[in-house]
């Protein structure tokens, strides 16, 4: 029974989020904004990217350790459950300020695994903690490319781990009780303890979103290793000279779970138009062995999901495999034996 209680907590706090999250992105009539609106003060401000968080971040503190704020604020707003208001407005100016980094930062705060890692910066530097309970491994840094192979189930997961946890924070046996503090006459120490919090949350957002002159080499590279195999998968596609209808659908599936940029994404789209082929460095490849042998694999799918392993596609993907270090025997081998069928999981 109490399980059950704890559940239905847990599933309120749930749509709670979903409820925060949406209002972050769209704003709320006659309260605020939306994101694109309320970040454009930020992005028109003179100095880099991380003085202009630092900025939006100073801002939501200063508005998070003023006493009658979040619960003025919360009269305006109708809830989705039997929450307190002065809690799911807490989430909220959070939430927005997360939102707003990520979207400063580039992200597409309205992808999934965006999504999921808005709601983790909201947990704070406990973020790890909750992900080893719940047997889920995303390396040293929280980021997207941590996420890039977890499932949508497991996102749901996490989405919840982050709602109990916040229940837990806000509920009678929770170690800090942050937001309930807020309404007490002077709210001196409720303001300091949510001004600290909030300060938390915004710096995790900014290193969560806001990469460092080393990550962003790093995701150069990244960017332009996965550039190639896009190159390559084009290319296969449009070397019999009829591009297949489950060839589109196999690489409209690969390039919405990737995560280039839009207008990158965009240009390979329209790179399938264009009758000259891409010109390829497979030397990137070399000593690249994951990366290598997805990219082998990947081309054999392409070739195989019409059902039709024309002659063109077998001799391009020997010609790639032997510049990727593949040898003859290992190619013909990957070629008989990757199946592909149309029910199979996306690339």
């Amino acid at each position: 029974m109490e399980e059950s209680i704890e559940t239905d907590k847990t599933n309120k706090m749930v749509k709670v989020l979903d409820w925060a999250y949406e209002k972050s992105i769209n704003g709320i009539p006659g309260v605020s904004d939306p994101i694109s609106a309320f970040v454009e003060s930020y992005i028109k401000n003179s100095g880099n990217t991380e003085e202009k968080i630092n900025s939006l971040i100073r801002w939501q503190v200063s508005k998070t350790s003023t006493s009658g704020f979040l619960t003025g604020l919360g009269g305006l707003i109708t809830l989705p459950v039997s929450i307190p208001a002065d809690i799911s407005t807490g989430i909220y100016i959070h939430m927005r300020m997360i939102a707003a980094i990520a979207y400063i930062g580039g992200y597409d705060i309205k992808d999934d695994r965006v999504k999921s890692l808005i709601y983790l910066c909201l947990v704070g530097e406990s973020v790890k903690d909750i992900l080893k309970d719940g047997g889920i491994a995303i390396g040293g840094k929280l980021a997207l490319s941590s996420l890039k192979s977890i499932s949508g189930k497991t996102l749901v997961k996490i989405n919840r781990m982050v709602g109990f946890r916040l229940l837990t924070k806000f509920g009678e046996k929770g170690t800090v009780n942050l937001v309930k503090f807020v309404p007490v006459a002077g709210g001196i120490i409720g303001a300091t303890v949510n001004a600290i919090s909030t300060n938390t949350i915004g710096n995790l957002a900014k290193k969560t979103f806001i990469p460092t002159q080393e990550e962003k080499s790093e995701q150069s590279e990244f960017i332009d290793i996965n550039l190639l195999k896009f190159y390559s998968y084009i290319n296969l596609i449009k070397i019999d000279g009829i591009i297949k209808e489950e060839e589109l659908e196999i690489f409209e599936t690969e390039i919405n779970q990737s995560f280039l940029p839009d207008p990158v994404k965009l240009d390979l789209i329209s790179k399938l138009s264009e009758r000259e082929k891409t010109e390829i460095d497979y030397s990137h490849f070399i000593d690249r062995i994951d990366d290598s042998l997805e990219l082998l694999r990947n081309l054999v799918k392409f070739a195989k999901i019409d059902h039709e392993f024309h002659i063109l596609e077998k001799m391009f993907i020997r010609n790639v495999g032997r510049q990727i270090g593949f040898s003859p025997e290992d190619i013909e081998e990957l070629m008989n034996h990757e199946e592909i069928n149309k029910e199979q999981a996306p690339l």
